[in-house]
């Protein structure tokens, strides 16, 4: 990866939390996929890449689908981005804020993000401060419907400097994660010049999906939803002297259906893919003009939501922990994920310090003993296998999203474990953009399976915190419903400080907590770390996927070909 010309920051945030190390005059470690020893990057060129689902909303922080983010690293320049390493690097800032500058307040309150002079949105108009004031304050604005607001919503002032260079924030509480919530595209500074003229209902119109104006490396050149989305070369991008990005054009392609990105890839008309199938190994390691990147630095985890509104699931310990004692989690990772998949069993992944906790209680695999605890609590089981209790039977459907295998698998391999212990799953597959857009947030789900981002920080409470709940008015992504008071007092803890021997502290409390403190345990089942893998062609160079949620395009404005064909 090159080294820019200007100083280069770098700086891990506990994986990311605030820790104070600050590297400077050096890129991310590691070396890109395909990028060659003594390969020398030439411009030009269009690039084919297979995303795995349509958009909701090319506007950052507009629609539910983690997607968006893809498209949107390609249009907007975000105030940090990270790389394939999980690391957070300065984007349009000068420098990454920490306490050491005074950057960021002892109490953690207090934060100035400091952007480079000299930036344009692609229209020709100045990228300042006033537009990343504005950003935040659409995103706290009701009539937007923002699809979260955390952190945001802890911003109670902003002041501008004279020169609109510079922005400091006033938080209402220390935000140890601040930093990671503006970082990548799922958030970044939005052109107020434009977009005030169709606020607050800019979702709803044609800049939703086709946004006229932008400051990343590409703009946006046609937009056809559900079919393709085409970005070019942005003149005005900050780093256009440098000679980035080196393509002329990409062309984002959703396709759900993984038999027609592996027909794509044999007959060579793509030139990548991410979040493939992983139970397709085989075939796409048979590709002799392609690639496989998989990154080893985990992050997600593959989680069982558990509904808490349900009347059985939530006020019956015995029974989510019967579950989690009764999956087959090697099954999992070796059969449906093809080995794809690190044994996990909270939402901290190994790419997490602090947050991974090596000697955490995991549930072992034990039916024998998950039958003898539901014995003991009265489920008895039926003539047709399955338990009941006072009228109540242990039967509840298991939804995923549709279009993913290794998901199918891994819901056959648990429907067939929970046989055993007198549980009957009825299993539905849902379309992603329905799944996390309104079958989750509505509660139709019992159980609900899917992978989950933690966005460059430890921080979990989008999953579990009270004020995550949908319809709470904090967020939209607590699809357990689930609301433990002493849950939150250890997320407020674990956020309130930079200190990361506090912090892990106060994560293993919460690992405590989540797997054996009674009553409330087993909100969420994590089932293990995934490797997404990505895919492309040889001729392809620098691309290296990250373990986040921009994911495969973390880096696209590096991306090239060789000869400049793609």
């Amino acid at each position: 990866m090159l080294k820019r010309p200007h100083q280069f920051l770098m700086v891990t945030f506990s994986l990311l939390g605030v820790l104070v190390l600050l590297l400077s005059g050096c890129g991310p470690t590691g070396t890109p996929v395909n990028s060659g020893s003594n390969a020398k990057p030439v411009r030009g060129g269009t690039w084919i890449d297979d995303i795995p689902n349509a958009p909701d909303s090319l506007i950052p922080n507009g629609g539910p689908s983690t997607f968006n983010a893809l498209v949107d690293q390609a249009i907007f320049a975000p105030l940090f981005y990270g790389d394939k390493d999980g690391h957070i690097n300065a984007g349009i800032v000068s420098e990454i804020p920490t306490l050491a500058n005074k950057d960021i307040s002892a109490d953690l309150k207090t934060w100035t993000f400091k952007l480079r002079p000299g930036l344009k949105w692609s229209d020709g108009q100045p990228l300042n401060a006033d537009d990343v004031d504005y950003t935040w304050k659409l995103y706290n604005d009701q009539k937007f419907a923002a699809y979260t607001t955390v952190g945001f919503n802890l911003i109670q002032s902003a002041d501008v400097s004279a020169d609109k260079l510079s922005i400091t924030f006033h938080l209402s509480e220390a935000y140890a994660p601040f930093i990671s919530i503006w970082t990548d595209a799922q958030a970044t500074p939005l052109p107020k010049h434009t977009f005030s003229q169709y606020a607050p209902d800019m979702l709803k119109s044609k800049q939703g999906l086709f946004p006229s104006v932008s400051s990343g490396p590409f703009m946006m050149s046609e937009s056809r939803p559900g079919d393709h989305y085409t970005v070019v070369r942005n003149p005005n991008y900050y780093r256009a002297d440098e000679g980035l990005p080196y393509l002329d054009k990409i062309i984002f392609v959703p396709v759900q259906d993984e038999n027609t990105i592996l027909k794509n890839l044999q007959t060579g008309s793509i030139t990548s893919s991410w979040f493939l199938d992983v139970s397709k190994m085989p075939a796409y390691r048979a590709l002799t003009n392609y690639k496989l990147s998989i990154n080893p630095v985990t992050v997600n985890f593959e989680m069982i939501a558990i509904n808490f509104r349900n009347p059985i699931l939530g006020p019956h310990r015995e029974v989510r922990q019967a579950m989690a004692m009764a999956i087959d989690y090697a099954s999992l990772r070796q059969t449906a994920r093809q080995g794809t998949a690190s044994p996990l069993c909270t939402p901290h992944g190994k790419g997490f310090n602090p947050g991974y906790q090596a000697n955490a209680p995991c549930p072992q695999f034990d039916p024998a003993a998950a039958n003898k605890l539901l014995d003991q609590n009265g489920w008895i089981k039926g003539a047709d296998g399955v338990r009941a209790k006072n009228g109540q039977r242990l039967e509840f459907n298991y939804s995923t999203t549709s279009g993913k295998p290794w998901r199918q698998q891994d819901a056959l391999i648990i429907q067939s474990n929970f046989k055993d212990i007198g549980i009957k799953l009825d299993i539905q597959y849902v379309p992603a953009d329905t799944f996390f857009g309104t079958f989750l947030p509505s509660g139709k789900h019992d159980l609900a399976e899917y992978e989950q981002n933690p966005i460059y920080d430890p921080d979990e409470s989008t999953v579990v915190a009270c004020d995550q709940i949908p319809g709470s008015g904090g967020g939209n992504g607590n699809y357990s419903f689930y609301c433990n008071k002493q849950v939150d007092h250890y997320l407020t803890l674990e956020k309130s400080t930079a200190d990361p021997v506090k912090r892990q502290d106060a994560f293993n409390h919460l690992h405590q907590i989540y797997l054996t403190d009674n009553p409330m345990d087993f909100p969420i089942i994590v089932l293990y770390g995934p490797s997404d893998p990505g895919i492309a062609k040889l001729t392809a160079h620098n691309y290296a996927p990250g373990p986040e949620v921009a994911s495969e395009t973390v880096n696209l404005w590096e991306w090239w070909c060789t000869n400049g064909k793609c």
